[in-house]
């Protein structure tokens, strides 16, 4: 029996979503049919302590432990539900037998399958200025166009301050679409919502190409369970 491991409290709202549209998007043999999902919640207080203190060695171990403790509860194919914290992806799958869904291969995947290859990098300050995630994508074909410093700034304050909280504000969204016609601007073919929350803000029915990355790694998951 296949069941879905959530690495999930990245935070609970993005975890929210990641269930929303995992039974939004399945198709069982029934109308009442839903994937088997377990869902392991971890404090999100900590993690942002740790990501604040740059110490990257002690989130790993935090999500290493919730992998195991999901393959233990029967999962068979797990998901990091959050696009910063692939920062450590490589001992998440150390600590486990099972497999992996990278969310940065999903993304990647859908802007190639769009015919484009390059992507408005999106997201966490983590995300945007370390290489984990943009050279992940780079390795599969795809470039990326980053915010400048003042944007990424201020995306931080909005992931943080607002949407991590359910605060969801129409000054955020027209800020979040300003950064985005930047990045088209300068060469992005596709705007990359590589925050979970970013999908709170945005969608991918926008007048312009967006993968919202959620829901790029959600139709991934469900992909590897049929």
């Amino acid at each position: 029996m296949a069941r879905i491991g959530l690495i999930g409290g990245l935070s609970w709202e993005s975890t929210a979503s990641y269930y929303r549209y995992l039974n939004e998007a399945f198709h069982g043999p029934s109308d009442w049919s839903q994937p088997e999902v377990i869902v392991d919640s971890i404090d999100f207080g900590e993690i942002v302590e740790m990501q604040r203190n740059d110490d990257w060695a002690a989130t790993g171990k935090v999500l290493a432990a919730s992998a195991r403790r999901l393959e233990l509860a029967g999962a068979t194919v797990l998901a990091i539900c959050a696009n910063t914290m692939h920062v450590n992806l490589a001992e998440v799958r150390d600590a486990v037998d099972v497999p992996i869904v990278d969310v940065r291969d999903a993304v990647a995947h859908e802007v190639l399958e769009k015919g484009a290859r390059t992507l408005a990098l999106l997201g966490t300050k983590y995300l945007i200025e370390k290489d984990f995630y943009s050279s992940r994508l780079e390795s599969l074909g795809v470039s990326v166009v980053r915010p400048n410093r003042d944007e990424t700034e201020r995306m931080q304050s909005i992931i943080f301050n607002e949407l991590v909280r359910g605060i969801i504000t129409t000054e955020a969204r027209d800020y979040l679409l300003t950064v985005a016609a930047s990045c088209r601007e300068r060469g992005a073919a596709v705007v990359g919502l590589c925050c979970t929350e970013f999908g709170l803000l945005m969608g991918e029915d926008e007048p312009f190409a967006v993968i919202d990355s959620t829901k790029a790694h959600v139709r991934a998951l469900l992909k590897t369970i049929g």
